[in-house]
C-alpha cells in the first residue's frame, strides 16, 4: 500500500491492491502493458541521473579512498566497515552544497533510490492485483478446459461460420486467462534481467563503487525518517510527515542486484557494525549515569539534570536501534525478493 505524506488538509490519499484490482476490472488487463512501459521509461531516466551522480569526480574520489582503506584494513576491522568512515563520507558529500530545493546531494541521491524502490513496489502491487483478478476468474473454470481446444472439437463436429469463430474467440480467451498469471509473475524478473550487468560496460565502470555509498545513504535515510516521524506528532505544522519510507531499502536491494554488488555489500557487514556501535553508545550512556550517581552520593547532591540527560540519550539510542533494525529487516526481505532471479 502507498500512503501519501501529510499535507495542510486533514486527509491523506492511499492506494492499495484493491484499487489496482478495480482498475484492471474496469480497463482490462491491457492497462498493465501500458503501466510496465511507463515504468521502464521512468527507470531509464532515473538510472541516467544515478549514473551521472557516481560519475562526478567529487563523489568518485572519496569512494575510491574508502575502497583502498577497507581493502587495506579489512582484517584489522574484522570485516566490519566502521560507522565513523560512513559518517565521514556522508559529511564530505554534504559539503558539496545543496540543490535548488535546499536538499544536499546525498539526500537527493537517497531520494532518487527511494523513487526507484517505490516504482518497483508499484509494479509488485500491480502483480498482486493481476494475480488476484486472475484467481477470481479462474476459480469458476475446471482445469480440464485448459487442455481442450474447442476449435478442434468444432472441426470434428463439422461446425462452421459464426459458431466456429465463436469457438476460436473462446479458446483465445481461455489461453489469455491462463497466460495472465504467468505474465504477472515475470514482471520483476524482466525488470532485473533487462538491466542486469550494466556496471560491466566500459563506460559505466564507476558504478562498481555504489555499494560503498550505501552506509552513508543509510545514515541519511534514518535522519530523514526521524524528521518525518517528528512532523507527524508536531502540534504546529505537520506537513510532509510520514511514518515509513520503505522504497529506500527496496531500491538499494534492486540497484545492488543489477550492479552485481550484493555480495560486496554483504562483505562490509554494515548493519552488524552499526548495531555494535549503538550498543557501545548505550553502554557509555549507562556508565556515565552510574558515574554521575556515585559522584552525587559522595557529595550529597541531587543529579536530576544529569539523570534527565542520560535518560534522553538512552531513549535516542533505543529509537535509532529500532529504526536500523526495521531498515535491516526491510533490506533483507527486499534482497530475498531478488535472490532467486
Amino acid at each position: 500500500m502507498f500512503v501519501e505524506t501529510t499535507t495542510e488538509t486533514k486527509q491523506i490519499k492511499t492506494i492499495g491492491v484493491n484499487q489496482m484490482l478495480y482498475s484492471i476490472k474496469t480497463h482490462g488487463i491491457g492497462v498493465m502493458g501500458t503501466v510496465i512501459n511507463t515504468f521502464y521509461k521512468f527507470l531509464v531516466k532515473k538510472l541516467n541521473i544515478f549514473n551521472e551522480f557516481l560519475y562526478d569526480e567529487f563523489i568518485h574520489n572519496p569512494l575510491m579512498q574508502e575502497q583502498r582503506f577497507y581493502k587495506k584494513n579489512k582484517q584489522k576491522l574484522n570485516n566490519h566497515y566502521p560507522y565513523e568512515r560512513a559518517e565521514n563520507v556522508a559529511r564530505q558529500i554534504k559539503r558539496l552544497g545543496n540543490t535548488k530545493s535546499g536538499m544536499s546531494y546525498l539526500d537527493k541521491f537517497r531520494q532518487l533510490i527511494t523513487h526507484i524502490g517505490n516504482a518497483l513496489g508499484y509494479v509488485r502491487m500491480i502483480k498482486s492485483a493481476s494475480l488476484k483478478d486472475n484467481s477470481n476468474l479462474r476459480k469458476y473454470l475446471p482445469q480440464l478446459i485448459n487442455s481442450v481446444k474447442f476449435e478442434e472439437v468444432a472441426e470434428e463436429l463439422g461446425i462452421e461460420g459464426e459458431c466456429m469463430e465463436a469457438m476460436k474467440v473462446f479458446d483465445m480467451c481461455i489461453k489469455n486467462l491462463f497466460k495472465q498469471a504467468d505474465d504477472a509473475g515475470d514482471y520483476l524478473r524482466m525488470i532485473v534481467k533487462n538491466f542486469d550487468g550494466i556496471a560491466s560496460q566500459e563506460n559505466t565502470k564507476h558504478l562498481k563503487l555504489f555499494y560503498l555509498t550505501v552506509p552513508a545513504l543509510c545514515i541519511s535515510y534514518i535522519e530523514h525518517l526521524q524528521k518525518g516521524q517528528e512532523k507527524i506528532t508536531s502540534k504546529n505544522k505537520n506537513v510532509d510527515g510520514f511514518i515509513s519510507d520503505d522504497g529506500f531499502p527496496l531500491g538499494v536491494a534492486y540497484m545492488l542486484k543489477i550492479l552485481g554488488q550484493t555480495e560486496k555489500f554483504s562483505g562490509l557487514n554494515w548493519f552488524e557494525s552499526m548495531f555494535k556501535k549503538l550498543q557501545q553508545d548505550m553502554d557509555g550512556a549507562e556508565e556515565r549515569e552510574k558515574k554521575y550517581a556515585e559522584e552525587v552520593n559522595n557529595m550529597n547532591m541531587t543529579y536530576e539534570d544529569q539523570k534527565l540527560d542520560s535518560e534522553m540519550s538512552k531513549r535516542r539510542i533505543k529509537n535509532l536501534n529500532r529504526e536500523y533494525e526495521m531498515l535491516h529487516f526491510c533490506f533483507s526481505a527486499s534482497s530475498i525478493l531478488f535472490k532467486e532471479i
